[in-house]
């Protein structure tokens, strides 16, 4: 006897993502599962008098976006004040509106400011007090690495000249050469996020998860809309240290029953944890619920470009004395590694740098000589240059590529580190479609809301990016080198969706349009396939389901 399905759509241009069946006509969904997934007439016999029919109108239907590297914590920055502006004298005046029209809050906090579209000179704690002398400001740059605050966030948190580097030639309070005094800006997390802690602590900002139940509701609805599913969470940076808030303001959302997304959550160390393993663990076993639980190590191994903290193979051009640093010694990044394998428990490393990416390399392949074989779902995240002898390493030692497409772009960023890596070297950034055809299983999230000039969060501007090579919506852009590294659209679809899913361990529930799967399923206003490739960005998403559930719904569809 046929189940009778809660759901069918029909009338669609269903790519599946499945090899066994990639194309289909109808999808039949019964409860939190698909049926069935075929041509109208197989599919048709599981309508039932309850069945609401969804009349796709020809539309390209996909399995859910698997985007499989966010934070979380950055909506409670954008949240607040979004300074994102090419223009750095509107940055000050979208700061100081907001700051007017929030008179009583006891810290403004805020994001979007682009690092090398700011003046030098504009950097510095004099600037922000001009607009707000009185209370903490603390605003963090597209790509989260780089915070500006004013003169009161720094007393208020006990920066002074004597205070010495949170790391060592990775994260550090800036200080002015002649004077000596902290001039503003902290270099990368674990020191701003020593500064924020101690802002926490004084009162100046929200602790518990007051803050995170306004602000992940309102970007959850901005991700389901965008098709997304399933949010891999690389990094919960509360400023009172707190990752345990991430799984809290989830599971009270579910209990709730709000949460419109499946959580996979990490336990992220800068280099600052003795032993994050233990953590991550009291995290899995407090945070296991059916949309919410706590799962993987993400370990900092290296910085960011333009603060000259990715560690690289060869020095930096405009810093000749210098290759970068890691943020924690190699013997100590390898016991973490190897502690994590051997508990079963699956790594993410941050490696910016091709010499990160290689220590990253090396490390895992003698975790694996060492420990016992099992199912590993490894990923080095960002990867953007990698040396060429190390690309086939990944596959060889079964190590996954996460990266982030919409950045391998021509912009004001791209072209500040084109000066510090020189152009030979930046030329050779971003080089997936080499991973992809040498075997990779490579995965893309856009590691939101960081940025390099655009705040984005659409999955499909990602894709376009991926498959132009170019600022998303902009023909007449220039293509970073070089073009033949450009994805395809099944290539770029697949790593969205059941990449994804393999990265988190998922790939048997999710990722495909598969009978048995989750019904994780979302239909596009416009056809990926046959879009003009500059307006592939600007598809919106007229339906998406999650487990079965309406998540989204644009009321563009017949009968939907």
């Amino acid at each position: 006897m046929r189940t009778a399905a809660d759901l069918i759509i029909h009338n669609a241009r269903i790519y599946t993502v499945d090899p066994h069946r990639p194309w289909a006509n109808a999808v039949a969904v019964h409860g939190e599962r698909i049926v069935c997934v075929g041509d109208h007439t197989s599919v048709m016999a599981h309508a039932g008098p309850a069945t609401r029919l969804v009349d796709a109108d020809g539309k390209l239907v996909l399995p859910g976006f698997v985007e499989s590297h966010w934070h979380f914590s950055s909506t409670a920055f954008a949240f607040q004040a979004l300074v994102n502006h090419e223009d750095p004298r509107e940055v000050l005046a979208l700061l100081k509106r907001y700051v007017e029209a929030n008179p009583t809050e006891k810290a403004i906090t805020g994001m979007g400011w682009i690092q090398p579209l700011m003046p030098a000179e504009w950097l510095r704690r004099e600037v922000l007090d001009e607009i707000c002398p009185d209370k903490p400001v603390c605003l963090l740059s597209t790509d989260y690495h780089t915070m500006w605050v004013n003169t009161f966030a720094l007393k208020a948190a006990g920066i002074d000249r004597d205070t010495p580097p949170v790391e060592e030639g990775a994260s550090w309070f800036e200080k002015d050469p002649v004077t000596g005094e902290p001039t503003g800006i902290i270099i990368d997390c674990a020191a701003y996020s020593l500064l924020m802690q101690r802002l926490s602590e004084a009162g100046y900002l929200p602790t518990g998860i007051d803050l995170y139940l306004r602000s992940i509701p309102f970007w959850q609805e901005k991700l389901v809309a965008a098709g997304i599913t399933t949010v891999f969470d690389a990094g919960f940076l509360d400023p009172a240290g707190d990752q345990a808030l991430l799984y809290e303001t989830l599971q009270q959302l579910e209990r709730e029953q709000r949460l419109k997304l499946r959580v996979v959550g990490s336990y992220i160390n800068t280099g600052t944890e003795d032993d994050p393993v233990a953590c991550l663990q009291d995290l899995r076993a407090r945070y296991a619920s059916p949309l919410v639980k706590a799962q993987t190590l993400k370990l900092m191994l290296d910085g960011t470009e333009l603060n000259h903290t990715a560690y690289l193979l060869e020095p930096y051009c405009d810093k000749p004395h210098s290759c970068g640093s890691t943020t924690m010694p190699e013997a100590v990044f390898e016991n973490h590694v190897r502690n994590a394998d051997a508990n079963g428990i699956d790594v993410m490393v941050h490696a910016v740098g091709d010499a990160a990416v290689r220590m990253a390399l090396d490390v895992f392949e003698r975790t694996f000589a060492c420990n016992p074989p099992r199912d590993r779902r490894h990923v080095i995240t960002h990867a953007f240059l990698t040396h060429p002898d190390d690309i086939p390493r990944f596959r060889r030692i079964g190590v996954m590529a996460n990266t982030q497409l919409q950045w391998g772009v021509v912009d004001a960023y791209a072209e500040a580190i084109q000066q510090s890596y020189g152009f030979k070297r930046w030329a050779s950034m971003y080089k997936f479609r080499s991973f992809i055809d040498q075997g990779v299983t490579v995965s893309i999230g856009m590691d939101g809301l960081v940025c390099q000039c655009r705040c984005q969060h659409k999955p499909v501007e990602h894709i376009e990016s991926g498959h132009t090579r170019q600022l998303s919506g902009e023909p007449g852009a220039p293509v970073m080198p070089d073009a033949d590294e450009r994805l395809s659209i099944p290539q770029l679809i697949a790593a969205y969706t059941l990449n994804g899913a393999y990265q988190l361990g998922l790939e048997k529930e999710i990722g495909s349009i598969t009978e048995g799967k989750r019904a994780d399923i979302i239909i596009l206003e416009q056809d990926l396939f046959e879009l003009d490739r500059y307006q592939i960005g600007k598809t919106e998403v007229a339906l998406t389901l999650m487990n079965g559930r309406i998540t989204h719904d644009a009321g563009t569809l017949p009968h939907a």
